[in-house]
């Protein structure tokens, strides 16, 4: 973060020069029913009357949440016993005047983790690495738009906060310019656009710093159950971020960077689990459950977050550089800002030597398939993000995630194979990096035209067309160039475990049915029912840490006529009775119906290997 005059501030005293700044005061220690005093003096101010103000959305969530409405006891003292009148205009936006008599500003913030006053409105809820977690003496998920307004008009000016807090309790952030103590401490952000990029866990220090090329990396983890340690997380990812660095030219655009993580002892009020981005940390909620079944799961969503320091931290659009907290206009390039950082997350694992190119062409072949079926696919992809806080599109947002990501690398193929192998979408967001950056914006309707002068005219065509457009992706084109064959519906007979939906019950450490509404003939004739817990196939034991060798032996053995035997649990009576019972059948090939499936070709040529060497680094 840039560096200011905070650095002569002296510990437990703010100085005359803060009479330009917010100065404010937050109370960790007293908190009552899930809700801690926030206290503000507010710049000197001349006008009469003013809008205070709490976001209604910040950046990264596309989604209206006004967290005004967790703030409560709101009220303002004046100079000297001047009486202020204070007007609520809406759920975000208290009017006060006169202003310029005002001496101080205090109000409660509530946890919207576990609020319950509208738990039955789920589109109220605030989807929780956004919100704000408070445990008395225990944990604190500060996420600054949750717990600090701003003046309307008059956000550029610095912000210091003075918190008091439990005993060595350690401020964890992406933020620098802070002074800590063993009950209080003072942070400094330049204005309140870093501070909403900001956001702080405080909690007892679990924490572990790695460096990676020139960045300093702090992963800092609450786990209440101690299930999971930030050493582990650390461990789980330094092999990627080392990857990510050399993807990104072997140097990070910041000189730190914070994982914050809360692992949940309970499913969460929003039913999801996930990260919100920041340009210099992540925070992140996740399921608490044992480390060893994370591993990937962390992998995947911290590649994700972690790429956002390019963008949108380095190419944005003004819709973005100048975010308004309370009125926001959505940017036409979701494409850009999650779709390409989701790709690139997939992608440098694959030519990092972390997963493989099946995994990568999978995982991406997933996305599509998502697309095409769970989603407008003949929708402008510019259009669903300009307009998605609308509710007749808003519901389209998450093919960001699976589109997007295929857009990615549909255009990372199309750039390598025009380039002979010698230019890809790395390329491209260094370039356009370079011609923007942090404090430089693009207009939206200028972007096209600069990747296609970086690149090629067929570039500018395809990002008119099938971003910008209503044509589908041209797949089947795209896969050819290097060397894979795209069929939109194949037919094969081949054997099956029956397809039932499985999951894993952690109380009985086994996989249980969840349900059948998808089982071929093969699962009807062993007769799986909803609930049923595997416990052996053909007399091996189903254990989580066995049952993917398991499962394969038995592809690799099974034969026509064979009879299969799987032992279940299967929930009998009372809660927690089970009955033993052994299902079998004959086996027999399935007739299976794939969509969008993709294979080598047979005849691959040496122009198609060199875009694939090109395109995963083999």
């Amino acid at each position: 973060m840039r560096s200011t005059l905070f650095l002569i501030l002296s510990f437990f005293s703010i100085s005359v020069i803060a009479d330009e700044n917010y100065r404010y005061f937050i109370n960790l220690v007293k908190v009552e029913n899930d809700k801690v005093a926030v206290k503000l003096i507010p710049p000197d101010l001349t006008q009469n009357e003013i809008d205070f103000c709490f976001p209604a959305m910040v950046p990264g969530t596309y989604e209206i949440y006004n967290f005004g409405r967790y703030i409560s006891n709101f009220t303002v003292k004046g100079k000297n016993g001047e009486k202020i009148n204070v007007v609520k205009k809406d759920d975000n936006t208290f009017r006060i005047s006169p202003a310029n008599k005002i001496s101080e500003i205090s109000y409660d913030v509530d946890d919207t983790w576990d609020k319950k006053d509208d738990a039955e409105n789920k589109e109220k809820v605030i989807f929780e690495p956004g919100g704000t977690g408070i445990e008395a003496d225990k944990f604190f998920g500060i996420n600054t738009h949750g717990f600090f307004g701003y003046i309307k008009g008059l956000t550029n000016r610095n912000f210091i906060l003075e918190f008091e807090k439990p005993k060595n309790f350690y401020p964890a952030t992406g933020l620098s310019n802070i002074k800590t103590g063993s009950t209080k401490d003072v942070i400094s952000v330049f204005d309140y656009h870093d501070l909403v990029d900001s956001p702080i866990l405080y909690q007892l220090p679990d924490t572990t710093t790695i460096l990676v090329g020139n960045t300093k990396v702090l992963v800092s983890c609450y786990s209440p159950n101690k299930k999971v340690t930030s050493g582990f997380i650390a461990r789980t990812l330094i092999e990627l971020l080392g990857a990510q660095s050399e993807y990104l030219g072997g140097k990070l655009p910041v000189d730190k960077y914070a994982f914050l993580f809360y692992f949940a002892p309970k499913p969460t009020r929003s039913g999801a689990n996930g990260a919100l981005e920041h340009s210099y940390s992540s925070f992140y909620v996740m399921p608490e459950i044992d480390s060893t079944y994370i591993k990937q799961e962390l992998r995947d969503v911290a590649a994700h977050e972690f790429f956002h320091i390019v963008t949108p931290l380095n190419i944005h659009s003004k819709e973005i550089g100048d975010f308004d907290f309370n009125n926001p206009l959505m940017s036409e390039h979701l494409w850009l800002y999650e779709g390409m950082t989701e790709y690139a997350a997939h992608h440098a694992q694959a030519k990092g030597g972390i997963t493989t190119v099946d995994v990568l062409l999978g995982n991406m072949m997933q996305k599509y398939d998502n697309s095409l079926n769970s989603f407008n696919d003949t929708m402008s992809f510019t259009g669903m993000s300009k307009n998605v806080l609308l509710d007749k599109i808003h519901p389209q947002y998450n093919n960001v995630y699976e589109k997007g990501a295929v857009i990615g690398m549909c255009l990372d193929i199309l750039l390598r194979d025009l380039s002979d192998g010698k230019y890809g979408t790395q390329n491209l967001m260094k370039d356009l990096a370079s011609k923007y950056g942090k404090n430089k914006s693009f207009n939206d309707a200028d972007l096209f035209n600069d990747i296609e002068k970086f690149t090629y005219p067929e570039i500018g065509s395809f990002l008119r067309n099938h971003v910008g457009g209503h044509k589908p992706l041209p797949i089947k084109e795209v896969l050819n160039k290097i060397g894979i064959d795209f069929a939109k519906e194949s037919v094969s007979y081949e054997f099956s475990f029956g397809t039932p939906d499985l999951d894993y019950k952690e109380e009985t450490h086994r996989l249980v049915v969840m349900s059948i509404k998808d089982l071929d003939e093969f699962g009807k004739d062993l007769g799986f029912k909803v609930g049923d817990e595997l416990s052996k196939l053909n007399g091996k034991e189903l254990t989580v840490e066995k049952v993917k060798q398991v499962i394969a032996d038995y592809y690799d053995t099974i034969k026509e006529g064979d009879v299969i035997t799987i032992e279940v649990y299967r929930p009998k009576g009372k809660k927690g009775k089970f009955k033993l019972k052994t299902l079998s059948a004959k086996a027999r090939k399935i007739k299976i119906v794939e969509y969008n499936k993709i294979s080598l070709s047979k005849d691959i040529t040496d122009k198609q290997k060199q875009i694939l060497r090109s395109w995963v680094g083999l």
